[in-house]
């Protein structure tokens, strides 16, 4: 995908730098042109911000949800006939991030868990995140758990402290903050954890029929907006040629016309100079012989 197909209304956050301070940059898609993506105005203390050079971009696309992070060619402040904006270009095409895992989010709750279906000894952890497909749990120092063992976890979450059952596979182990932790698969997955998920995902992002949409100009469709922009836009990239003088026909660099260069004579104008010289002297030697 191209950035001018980010939809209408996508949030965006732009992390640059300005001087030697990092800032992120919150705006909004508006719509896309032949140049590139229009968004929102930005200001930082009363000023349009520009970045010639390359920042990174995350907008998260309300066409289908997904996540988009690139790295933008420019970003500089553009003037149209409906107001100032941003004009976002890119010259890579964009990547949905999380294609190959799932997104986590984090939940930090208290939980127990057997192991292989041992009831006889439950086993205290923290479920540290959670995912559509799999989550990590923090253990006791003295809990072991190898790839490939069973889990059976239970844990409340929510206002209501709704009891969550989750059957998985233990698939790594690794360390989260100096603690045993395991990463583990969903083996059956459930109607209750997948509404879990679900809510952790409204929770941290707003959900997309809430996001309005930015119209222009209600008076006229919006790909007719598109073009009146791209006609703006044109304008400031490429300035319009001044009238170009009329060209004389008249060569400036004749000789004939220039006193101050001097040329050889051809033969034929030395033979008429020579020609009217001895013609003028033929006729002062006649006056000489009248006056005799």
């Amino acid at each position: 995908m191209v950035i001018r197909d980010i939809a209408n209304g996508s949030e965006v956050k732009i992390y640059a730098s300005v001087g030697d301070h990092k800032i992120v940059l919150l705006t909004e898609a508006i719509f896309g042109v032949a140049a590139g993506l229009l968004v929102k105005p930005m200001e930082y203390f009363g000023k349009y911000m520009q970045f010639m050079e390359p920042s990174s971009v995350q907008i998260r696309n309300k066409r289908d949800g997904r996540i988009y992070k690139f790295m933008s060619t420019t970003i500089t402040p553009v003037k149209t006939r409906y107001g100032n904006f941003h004009l976002i270009r890119c010259s890579s095409e964009l990547e949905p991030e999380n294609t190959r895992k799932a997104e986590r989010f984090y939940i930090e709750k208290l939980g127990v868990f057997t192991i292989n279906g041992n009831k006889n000894t439950l086993k205290n952890c923290i479920i540290h995140d959670i995912s559509l497909r799999g989550m990590a749990i923090i253990l006791d120092n003295e809990t072991k758990v190898r790839p490939g063992d069973y889990l059976d976890i239970q844990f409340r979450y929510g206002a209501t402290l709704h009891n969550y059952e989750v059957n998985a596979i233990a698939v790594r182990n690794f360390t989260i903050k100096d603690m045993p932790a395991v990463g583990c698969s969903i083996a059956n997955m459930n109607v209750d954890f997948v509404s879990l998920v679900t809510i952790k995902r409204n929770e941290k992002y707003t959900h997309l029929d809430d996001v309005p949409a930015t119209n222009l100009n209600p008076a006229i469709p919006e790909k007719e907006q598109v073009m009146e922009v791209n006609e703006d836009i044109a304008k400031q990239l490429i300035p319009e040629r001044k009238p170009t003088k009329k060209i004389s026909t008249v060569n400036p660099l004749d000789p004939a016309i220039l006193e101050h260069v001097s040329r050889e004579k051809s033969l034929r104008e030395i033979k008429r100079d020579e020609r009217i010289s001895n013609e003028a002297k033929a006729i002062e030697n006649l006056l000489d012989l009248h006056d005799i």
